[in-house]
């Protein structure tokens, strides 16, 4: 896609990776007969092929102004990201324009995250930078297993490869190395470890541990959708369930359903709180709706549970008077995604209150099925009683069906809390 920009003489490209070293390798790999220079905040333009020293003092004013006298030069621009909304900065970028499109120049500015100014974003496009492939992931564990003697399997290099898939190489490595000495081999599910631990500190989305389905009491009408529709063509792209909408009173078990699916497809739980994304700059909010999407793109194969959707979509449509159009803004983009995603993203939103939902999010294509989650009937609670009652220990003929009986109009956690009150009576009891 670089190549692409460059060829058509754009002036300068912003490209969003935390992976430097490896555009470095790429961009030297592409543009063979291109001159490329860099400059970061240290200061001091450098040719990145020589290592040789251009200018020792030069700012990035400066290197804006020597690469616009040269031609056939790619200027790797670092750390301008935090001078982007400078005046002065923007406005040495912008007076170099003519002159690096018209020699055959280009100012490549690379940064982990990019918000340009007004003066910019019509005349600088915002590329995201390619994950490493499947080959370039597989080239880091070899290295890894090389270094120790360690034989790879082709059944372990593949789980491998799968655990590593949507981290940088950086992190795929370390992840390697760290199994090895942690385990003793190379064991997918200490990089899948590792991979998880990532994504919960990227603050955006958490991981929450799948539930046995065994423990979900009635939702009889749930279960048999993905056993008849989900499961058969989870590897039909074409024909692969995208999601489902859970609505219902609260305690129903929309939480637990969404945790349950984890297990029954085999894949992580992702859960993403709208509401906690929303900041306080301009644009945070939907940029942070972004990254949360885009992490659970690099993660799938996952479950992506979004808990409560309805407070963070809530105000939906006076958005534009009530917070300058930011719920709006994030919908948009939650919308778009949800309709556009080709990743394999089972995709959960559970809900109290289905009145306070956007029709645009309800309507057939974001979500392939909904359900409401309605007070477990009388066998329901038997069977939501008997699984809490094996639970703690509370063993008796008759006890789960006496349980039914006499809480018409529970909820499943209301008799669940009824049983774990009972148990730690008895415990104290005996």
């Amino acid at each position: 896609m670089l190549s692409s920009y460059i060829g058509a003489a754009f002036a300068a490209v912003a490209v969003e990776t935390v992976e430097e070293e490896r555009f470095f390798q790429s961009l030297l790999r592409d543009f063979p007969t291109k001159s490329v220079l860099c400059i970061s905040a240290s200061g001091g333009l450098q040719d990145v092929r020589t290592r040789a020293v251009i200018d020792a003092d030069a700012s990035f004013a400066k290197a804006f102004e020597t690469v616009a006298q040269r031609t056939d030069t790619l200027l790797v621009v670092e750390d301008w990201q935090h001078l982007a909304k400078n005046a002065g900065a923007y406005r040495a970028l912008k007076n170099a324009f003519p002159f690096l499109k018209s020699n055959g120049c280009c100012a490549v500015l690379v940064a982990p995250s990019w918000s340009l100014p007004p003066e910019l974003e019509h005349d600088v496009p915002v590329l995201q930078w390619h994950l490493p492939s499947r080959e370039q992931l597989k080239e880091a564990l070899m290295v890894v297993a090389n270094s120790v003697g360690e034989t790879v399997t082709p059944e372990n290099e593949s789980a491998c490869l799968d655990a590593a898939a949507g981290l940088t190489l950086q992190e795929a490595e370390n992840s390697f190395a760290l199994a090895l000495v942690e385990c003793g081999n190379l064991d997918p599910r200490r990089v899948e470890q590792e991979k998880m631990r990532l994504v919960k500190n990227s603050g955006f989305l958490e991981v929450w541990p799948a539930v046995n389905p065994e423990t979900v009491g009635g939702l009889d009408g749930l279960k048999s959708y993905f056993t008849e529709e989900v499961l058969p063509c989870l590897h039909d792209v074409d024909l692969r369930v995208r999601g489902c909408l859970l609505v219902g009173v609260s305690g129903t078990g929309k939480s637990l359903a969404s945790k349950a699916a984890g297990a029954v497809l085999g894949w992580p739980v992702l859960r993403l709180d709208i509401s906690a994304l929303k900041g306080s700059l301009v644009g945070q909010s939907e940029q942070n709706m972004r990254a949360a999407l885009k992490l659970a793109e690099a993660v799938a194969p996952c479950v992506l549970w979004l808990d409560e959707i309805e407070k963070g979509v809530g105000g939906y449509q006076s958005s534009a008077s009530t917070d300058s159009g930011v719920t709006l803004g994030m919908v948009g983009i939650l919308l778009t995604w949800l309709q556009e995603h080709k990743q394999p993203i089972f995709t959960i939103a559970t809900a109290n209150d289905y009145a306070k939902l956007p029709i645009e999010l309800t309507r057939a294509g974001r979500f392939d099925e909904r359900f409401f989650l309605d007070l477990p009937s009388s066998s329901e609670r038997a069977a939501i009683a008997d699984i809490h009652l094996k639970r703690f220990g509370c063993l008796g003929d008759g006890l789960a069906s006496h349980i039914a009986s006499v809480t018409p109009d529970w909820t499943g956690a209301e008799i669940e809390q009824l049983i774990k009150s009972a148990a730690r009576r008895s415990a104290r009891k005996s």
